[in-house]
């Protein structure tokens, strides 16, 4: 399912539509400032699956286990340009392409 975005100024003068289109029209709703994503309006129902989802005991193996794939990937890096932003970057990709798989 694909979001749609709003300026922050719009979802202000808009809330109670954007709210009953969530709500209801099982939309989502990206709200942006300066253009760029800062948050996200959700149904109540869609929130509690996701809680559900991340707070299950194999969602915490699985963040465990990524845990512990980037704690090895900085224990052997041997350049003196090691970038642990790059590699978190990477582990916040492939968890957001988790998360675009439920929708």
């Amino acid at each position: 399912m694909k979001a749609n975005r709003v300026s922050i100024s719009e979802a202000k003068g808009r809330l109670g539509d954007l709210v009953k289109r969530v709500a209801y029209g099982g939309e989502r709703i990206i709200v942006e400032f300066r253009g760029r994503p800062q948050a996200a309006i959700i149904s109540y129902e869609d929130l509690q699956s996701l809680s559900d989802r991340a707070s299950s005991p194999e969602r915490q193996l699985e963040a465990l286990e990524r845990l512990a794939r980037l704690r090895e990937r900085i224990a052997t890096r041997t350049d003196k340009r090691f970038d642990a932003a790059a590699d978190i970057r990477e582990l916040r990709e492939e968890r957001l392409d988790q998360l675009d798989g439920l929708r």
